[in-house]
């Protein structure tokens, strides 16, 4: 009898020290934006190589992670991502078209599903008065864009929490005709790592808008790379590494970006 009662407080302690660690762990994970490193990277359903797949990645895509558990990143669901409603748990909002583009929720905690049925796996839940996309008309169901509330899993080797922005094809850089800091002291195709937010600009002279970097210091910084990847990160503050490409005594240093890795 003693025996027993032994065996179901050594239970009771591991199983406390589990959820114990679970809590601790959680808590000291920070959100961050990674990018996904390979093709065809499956996002699944849950934490786990047989469950369900959600839709695929591209190399090069970034992801909004929000935790972790073991080998697994939980991240919020790509625009890709399949994502339905029942009809009947929302209601349409633009009526001034004859086809619904918009709908609001009127439920709590209402079900986002991964397929047109009661019985497919739920990617996440929404509450009452939640503006929802609509894609297509399913019957009994609306076909809509993933909620910020939807959810998927992706395994963390194919995630890197620094950013690789592809560069563009673009013709040099001409000095700046603006006024601010010189930047005699640097070389060009020095290489450079610097910290910052990034934010968008308007014209670099000819140029059309690179974005631009401001420390905390504010000293500016032009960036120049792929567009798509630099707008994901606006008003993120960021480390970048890169090649200075602006000739000598340019009025701002101009920063070919080769790495980009989020800070907040």
């Amino acid at each position: 009898m003693q025996q027993n009662i032994k065996y179901k407080i050594v239970l009771f302690v591991l199983l406390l020290g589990f959820v114990f660690a679970g809590t601790v762990f959680a808590a000291d994970f920070t959100a961050f934006t990674g990018q996904i490193n390979a093709d065809d990277i499956n996002v699944r359903v849950d934490s786990t190589v047989s469950s369900t797949v959600v839709c695929a990645l591209s190399k090069g895509q970034l992801v909004e992670v929000i935790s972790e558990v073991y080998d697994w990143y939980k991240i919020h669901l790509p625009k890709a991502a399949p994502s339905y409603v029942k009809k009947e748990l929302v209601e349409c909002i633009n009526n001034s078209s004859a086809k619904c583009s918009s709908a609001k929720v009127t439920g709590d905690r209402v079900n986002i599903r991964l397929c047109p049925s009661e019985s497919s796996w739920i990617l996440g839940k929404v509450d009452n008065l939640t503006v929802v996309n609509i894609i297509q008309d399913e019957g009994s169901w609306y076909k809509i864009e993933p909620v910020h509330q939807s959810y998927g899993w992706v395994n963390k080797k194919f995630v890197n929490k620094e950013i690789v922005v592809p560069k563009e094809d673009e013709k040099p850089v001409a000095a700046l005709a603006t006024g601010g800091q010189t930047t005699a002291a640097l070389q060009p195709s020095e290489q450079m790592v610097i910290e910052g937010t990034v934010s968008p600009y308007g014209m670099v002279l000819w140029r059309k808008a690179t974005h631009k970097l401001v420390t905390d210091s504010k000293e500016i910084y032009f960036l120049k790379g792929n567009r798509k990847g630099l707008d994901s990160l606006n008003y993120h503050k960021v480390k970048v590494s890169g090649k200075l490409i602006s000739p000598k005594n340019s009025r701002y240093p101009i920063i070919e970006v080769a790495i980009i890795e989020v800070l907040n």
